[in-house]
């Protein structure tokens, strides 16, 4: 064993391990967590081999964890690591981090019904800094969660989850912490000259009907005495992506002041669609990157490892939008007819209105009212990138101690250079009612097939950049004593200091005289003509989203709209640098957080007749400070800063200090001998978002409202007990029960206040401030508690099944559902293996769940299930054929508001295929 061999403590988990499949033989290497649960390298060659060697490892081992790993370097079961932890049980994953909408690929993970900013994910024990592609999740509130689409499954040898805490562990998951372990140097080269593996694949989307490559390599070589090795891995994935969806962007209550409101007192009260969109997304993923490992071992007691990483996503994009402005409509006229159900308007036709219109707001009058907005967006230059360089070392100093020890960087940003956006709107006239799933949209005073009536409101050119920084430090030692049931004594000190820094400008609006970014609609200075407006897909119809008659608009053409953004007086094209400047920078999604934690532990690994476990504590420091920008629209405080197109602010510095200590107590006892009890219990602590201690807030300014953050929310605690009923009955069976319960001290709910800031929509003439509903997160009580089952056994003549099924109940203190809390959670996995081939179905679901607030809207996933398949056809010994297919169904992601009633989207993303070679020798 070397230092980063960790004994794969725990089940494969019953359907991922069902899909470590192609009957190749392959050694499987992992990292050490503590010296009680070590033991040599393991060959698995086969599905009912892994299944042989997951139990042995499970039924040895004293901590709750699942595994799964890899039977050739770069060949896990599924294309993408969440893809194989939603198939663990009680694992869920998540295609999209915020308001960006799901998509094809999973993107987060989450533990037991806890939110995925709760989830610790680290790499070979450390941690692991991240980068998001998409310009919302730059700077809103997806904090500390790591995007699975920065980590390729060909960088993975294995996979553990622990579900439950020890005192060795690295602090911050409230449910459990991810590890992903990548290969040894050493490992992998052993016996060999060289190791080399290569895949070679084309992917293909049925949306856009296009194949792109993906490849992937690895060389390892080793010396004879396996005490030098080197591996060097790259690849380089592409794949397009196109989305077809409708879109509903919140709700809001109708109020008396709102001519509906006057006319019709029953509704006040009664929520009513704010937007409802026809969107179109397009994007092309590279993601491209490597990993190496040098290993030395110049004698048993020595052992050093270098290894480092990078992963570069390029993630171009174009967003089209065709929407119903129903902020507006509510607010300035009068509908010939409605229809309300479930406290929701679900129906109205709103008539053309002169501007002079007494329905018509003040602040509006003598101008046209728009019921529509037309929303182009492209971001050429979108991109996320995650690396770090890790030392490890591991010395036993005496018979009895052994110290090992871990110093490293890690760095991780998310960008978008510049995100033209060219907004176009047209005058009421428009009717909505439902339809399927979702609403029929009808404008009565244009086509929307043609660009003509729609003119320019509104056009802007902004970019972000999320850098995220952390270096660490740990020695970790352990002193054998023998000493009756006191085998050791585990201990350790570690240290680290993390940075977030968000900023973001505007590229063409705000330099050079103020309100230069809004082209004067009323005169038509640029018609939505001059886009160069295209038909949307074919494949975009009712068909696509079950909503018969659905709304088929057009899109802007991109280099059509970035020829408008250039032309807007005072608008810049070139380096980002040359408009870093404090006219255009954008304070409201600007924040800078350090961090400083400081940990030390102390665990006693104990063993008796028939039974074993640890006992230890972790006692953490939290060292907090958030500098936020605060608005200030009077400017009369002398610490504002003016110089911003945005309005005055000022920068809060807000600091806290927090001491945890986090006991924890692991327990199996051998009722019989293949019959195994387990008891857990723990405190344990995850630490809020870095976005929300920023207090960045992202401004919607016609349906005034936005989300926000929190300077001073405080870490989310829970202590979790758990006890597990495990029973091994044949050589590759198991069947297994767990309970679980997790008193949640302080979790996370969101709120909404009302806060002022400069409306840029209205500020054409000069600055306008109007306020906002933000919503924004708060701490609270809540409790989580659920049962997991899980069953596996070989079939005759070559079949098998594996299963397993989550139930879960949570709510906070005030009896509202959790953030990420799934009631019900299943898999189901049929596989059939041969010498020849093997091939597998498995079908994934797991039940509606609570996304958070958005746009001061509640936001809920209906339930979602999906069917992927693979197949792998062994040519020779070092050849195989594979393919692998995910959403063969092709089943559509929904979400709803408050209730079913109240739809805020339906997407489609179509079935991904993936087809090639994989070669080893």
């Amino acid at each position: 064993m070397t230092f980063r061999k960790r004994f794969l403590v725990g089940s494969v988990s019953l359907a991922a391990l069902a899909a470590a499949a192609p009957a190749l033989a392959a050694t499987d290497t992992a990292s050490d967590t503590s010296s009680a649960n070590t033991v040599g390298e393991v060959v698995v060659t086969g599905i009912k081999e892994s299944l042989q060697r997951a139990i042995v490892i499970k039924k040895a081992n004293e901590d709750q964890v699942e595994a799964v790993s890899a039977v050739d370097v770069g060949k896990l079961p599924d294309k993408n690591i969440a893809d194989v932890l939603q198939r663990v049980p009680g694992l869920n994953t998540e295609s999209a981090a915020s308001g960006e909408g799901g998509f094809d690929e999973n993107d987060r993970v989450s533990i037991r019904g806890t939110s995925p900013s709760l989830t610790q994910v680290t790499v070979d024990g450390h941690a692991v800094a991240t980068g998001d592609w998409f310009i919302l999740d730059q700077f809103s509130t997806v904090g500390r969660s790591v995007s699975f689409t920065l980590l390729p499954a060909e960088l993975i040898g294995s996979t553990v989850v622990y579900k439950s805490q020890d005192a060795a562990l690295l602090e911050g998951g409230v449910a459990g912490v991810v590890d992903l372990i990548t290969p040894n140097a050493i490992d992998l080269g052993k016996g060999k000259p060289f190791l080399f593996e290569g895949l070679v694949e084309g992917a293909y989307n049925s949306l856009t009907g296009q194949w792109k490559p993906q490849l992937n390599g690895t060389l390892a070589w080793a010396n004879q005495d396996a005490t030098f090795g080197v591996s060097v891995q790259g690849f380089y994935e592409d794949r397009t992506v196109r989305r077809y969806g409708q879109e509903t962007l919140g709700y809001e209550s109708i109020t008396s002041a709102m001519p509906i409101g006057a006319a019709n007192p029953s509704l006040i009260g009664v929520q009513a669609p704010t937007l409802i969109g026809s969107t179109l997304f397009e994007q092309e993923r590279t993601r491209e990157g490597g990993h190496f490992d040098v290993a030395w071992r110049p004698d048993p007691k020595v052992e050093l490892s270098l290894d480092g990483y990078f992963a570069w996503l390029k993630a171009a994009n174009v967003n089209d939008n065709y929407m119903y402005w129903g902020s507006n409509e509510l607010g300035n006229n009068l509908p010939t007819s409605f229809k309300v159900a479930n406290n929701t308007l679900i129906a109205a036709s709103w008539p053309t209105i002169a501007p002079n219109s007494p329905f018509v707001a003040a602040a509006q009058r003598g101008n046209p009212v728009d019921g529509i907005i037309v929303d182009n967006i492209f971001r050429p230059g979108s991109r996320a990138y995650t690396s770090y360089i890790n030392l490890d070392g591991k010395f036993q100093v005496t018979d009895a101690l052994t110290v090992k020890a871990k110093v490293g960087y890690t760095q991780g940003q998310g960008a978008t250079d510049s995100s033209p956006f060219f907004e176009a709107d047209a005058a009421t006239g428009v009717n909505y009612m439902p339809s399927g799933n979702g609403w029929q949209v009808t404008p009565t005073a244009i086509n929307p097939s043609s660009p003509a009536g729609l003119n320019n409101d509104f056009a802007i050119n902004e970019t972000f950049d999320a850098l995220d920084k952390e270096i660490y430090g740990q020695v970790d030692a352990d002193y054998a004593l023998n000493m009756s049931v006191l085998k050791d004594v585990a201990f350790g000190i570690r240290g680290a200091q993390h940075s977030r820094v968000v900023e973001g400008w505007d590229r063409g609006c705000t330099l050079g005289a103020h309100g230069a970014c809004t082209a004067d609609g009323d005169t038509g200075l640029f018609p939505f003509a001059k886009t160069d407006p295209t038909p949307y897909p074919g494949g975009f119809n009712a068909g696509a989203l079950g909503i018969p008659g659905l709304l088929i608009p057009i899109a802007g053409n991109t280099g059509a709209i970035q020829q408008i953004i250039d032309a807007i007086p005072g608008g810049v094209r070139g380096p980002i640098s040359a408009i870093k400047q404090p006219l255009n920078f954008y304070w409201p999604g600007a924040f800078k957080v350090q961090e400083n934690d400081i940990a030390g532990y102390v665990m006693a690994h104990l063993e008796g007749d028939n039974w074993r476990g640890n006992l230890g504590v972790r006692v953490v420091e939290t060292q907090e400070n958030a500098f936020t920008n605060v608005s200030d629209p009077s400017g009369a405080n002398p610490a504002d800063i003016k110089s911003s197109a945005f309005g005055p602010f000022f920068v809060n510095h807000v600091q806290h200090n927090y001491l945890d200590p986090l006991p924890s107590l692991n327990f199996t006892y051998d009722l019989q001998k293949n019959l195994l009890f387990r008891f857990s219990a723990a405190e344990t602590i995850s630490r809020p978002d870095y976005s929300a201690l920023g207090g960045t807030v992202t401004l919607n300014d016609l349906t005034l409202t936005g989300n926000g953050g929190n300077a001073d929310l405080k870490p989310i605690k829970a202590a979790v007990v758990d006890g597990a009923l495990e029973w091994y009955y044949g050589p590759t069976a198991v069947a297994a029960v767990s309970l679980f319960y997790d008193d949640l001290q302080s979790y996370v709910t969101f709120g909404t206040h009302t806060a002022t800031f400069q409306n840029q929509f209205l500020s054409k003439n000069g600055p306008v401030f109007t306020p906002y509903v933000i919503s924004s997160p708060t701490n609270i009580a809540g409790h989580v508690e659920g049962i997991e089952l899980q069953d596996q056994q070989p079939l005759p003549w070559n079949f098998g099944f594996q299963a397993n099924f989550t139930y879960i109940n949570g709510s906070d203190a005030q009896g509202n559902p959790l953030v990420g809390t799934s009631n019900v959670t299943y898999n189901v996995v049929g596989y059939y293996e041969v010498k020849q081939f093997n091939v597998r179905l498995a079908y994934t679901y797991r039940s509606h769940y609570f996304v958070g607030l958005d746009r001061s809207a509640q936001e809920n996933q209906a339930g979602f299930g999906q069917l992927d398949a693979s197949l792998n056809i062994n040519i020779t010994p070092n050849v195989t054929f594979t393919v692998d297919g995910l959403n063969l169904t092709n089943t559509l992601l929904k979400y709803y508001a408050a209730n079913p009633t109240q739809v805020r989207a339906v997407y489609d993303n179509g079935t991904q295929v993936y087809a090639g070679v994989h070669v080893k020798f």
